[in-house]
Formats: structure tokens, C-alpha cells, sequence
């Protein structure tokens, strides 16, 4: 049985398709309201809100679930893939650090 699961953050969100415990699509968008797949400094002007990022990916969700023919009882935020997306960032933003102090 196929599920949809969304999450967003500050930089962007992740709307994944689940079926029988795994990944089998999975959409990104970074959070520039220019171009979808950009990531920008969540503080600069052309950075889109997080609360704006979640209704898009919920959108996003709920178009894939039309697409694919699945209920949209089973499209759901997911806090389990926010999390992950948000140690994904730290992870990044430590390398950045790393890289550039070397």
C-alpha cells in the first residue's frame, strides 16, 4: 500500500512515495521562489518562509497522490522526515564549515 509523506524546513522540502517500507519516489525543492531546485540563505529576501514551503509541499504531496491514484487519506506530514531533513542541514552546514577553515 503506497503512502505519500511531506516535510519542510527552512531550506526546502522532501514529499516521498512509501511503499512496503521503502523509498520508491521521492520530489525536492530547495526554498527559492525563483527557481524550485535553488537553496538559498533562509534569511535572504528571495527565500520563501517555511510555513510556505509546507503548504507547497503538502500541494506537491497531494498532486503526486492524484497522479499515482492514491487516496489522499494516506498523504501525511511525516516529523520523522522533517528531522531527517534537518540533521541533513546541520550536517552540511558543518562541512561548510569545515571546508572553508581549512
Amino acid at each position: 500500500m503506497k503512502t505519500i509523506i511531506f516535510a519542510a524546513t527552512r531550506h526546502g522540502y522532501s514529499v516521498q512515495m512509501i511503499d512496503s517500507g521503502d523509498v520508491v519516489y521521492e520530489y525536492t525543492a530547495g526554498n527559492c521562489q525563483t527557481e524550485s531546485q535553488a537553496v538559498l540563505n533562509p534569511d535572504s529576501p528571495g527565500a520563501v518562509s517555511r510555513s510556505q514551503l509546507r503548504r507547497w509541499a503538502k500541494t506537491t504531496a497531494d498532486q503526486i497522490a492524484n497522479e499515482w491514484r492514491i487516496p489522499l487519506n494516506r498523504v501525511e506530514y511525516d516529523p520523522d522526515l522533517e528531522a531527517q531533513l534537518e540533521q541533513c542541514e546541520t550536517t552540511r552546514k558543518s562541512l561548510d564549515h569545515a571546508i572553508h577553515t581549512v
